[in-house]
Parts: structure tokens; C-alpha cells; sequence
């Protein structure tokens, strides 16, 4: 074995120490007399936690946090959290934009980072610039109030409130 690096000197006394520290609690008689005073404790708060859980158990919840309770179980309609491919799916059931001159877009969101402006049409987040999902559609403008579409079909611009 060649000569030991200081750091590899550390690490081996610090192993030492652990293999020690083991040796101590696990062969000196004293030690298992703090582990009897210590389920002593456990038992008290158990025994707390018991209390404290007895006691909320007694109260009723009121009528309107009944409500929310039960709401919150059920499954949603139209879930603000869909991936694009769900959206879409759903867009068409529900009667949303099929890519028709008179295609139906909805601006239900704004995002400024400093640097970017997004906007959320039809679910989806587009930037200045981007062609639209629906096939002839520029997002030309974006504002925190409305957007502006250009469609290359008839040389139109649209301009699009936000939907609260």
C-alpha cells in the first residue's frame, strides 16, 4: 500500500469515529436506560396527538365547507390544464375551431416576460410572428386588452378582445 493522501487519512478517521460511536451504543449497559426514558416521551406525545385528533374530530364542518369538499371531488367539465392535443380533441367536439374562414378564436391569456410577450389562443401559446394552428392565421400584436390577427386569405386583420 502506497502513502496516504491526507484527504484518504480524513475519511479513514472519520470511519473510525462512526465504528467507535457504534460500538458505544450498542455495547454499553447505560445507554438502553435513555432508550426506556425516550419511549416515556413517545408515549406522551402519542398520547397528545390523540387529544388533538379527538378534538377536531368532534367539530362539524359547516354547510359551505361541505360544499367545496364535495366540488372539489368531482371531475371538471372543461379543465383549464389541457394539453394541446386534449384541447384540440375537445375544440372539435364542443364545436370550437375546425379551420373555417369564419374559425372562432378565443384570446383567453397574456404573458409578459420582460423580454417576450405571449398570447393563448385556442389554448395554445403563440408569440408575435407565429402562424396560427388554423391554417392562414398571423398573430401580428399582442396587448394585455386584445390581439391582432392577420389572415393571409383576404388580407383582413382581426383584432381580438381578451376573454376574462
Amino acid at each position: 500500500m502506497g502513502k496516504l493522501q491526507k484527504r484518504e487519512i480524513v475519511i479513514l478517521v472519520i470511519a473510525g469515529l462512526f465504528v467507535l460511536y457504534g460500538a458505544y451504543v450498542y455495547l454499553v449497559p447505560g445507554f438502553g436506560k435513555k432508550q426506556a426514558a425516550k419511549s416515556g416521551e413517545t408515549a406522551k406525545v402519542e398520547n397528545f396527538i390523540g387529544t388533538v385528533a379527538g378534538d377536531f374530530s368532534k367539530d362539524k364542518l359547516s354547510d359551505m365547507d361541505e360544499h367545496v369538499v364535495e366540488l372539489s371531488a368531482k371531475d371538471w367539465a372543461k379543465s383549464p390544464f389541457l394539453s394541446r392535443e386534449l384541447y384540440r380533441t375537445w375544440a372539435v367536439r364542443a364545436g370550437g375551431p375546425s379551420g373555417q374562414e369564419g374559425a372562432n378564436i378565443v384570446y383567453s391569456g397574456y404573458v409578459d416576460s420582460g423580454k417576450h410577450k405571449m398570447a393563448i389562443l385556442n389554448g395554445i401559446e403563440y408569440r408575435v410572428g407565429e402562424s396560427l394552428e388554423i391554417e392562414g392565421y398571423i398573430l401580428r400584436q399582442i396587448s394585455p386588452s386584445r390581439v391582432v390577427i392577420y389572415n393571409k386569405n383576404t388580407g383582413n386583420s382581426l383584432e381580438i378582445p381578451l376573454q376574462e
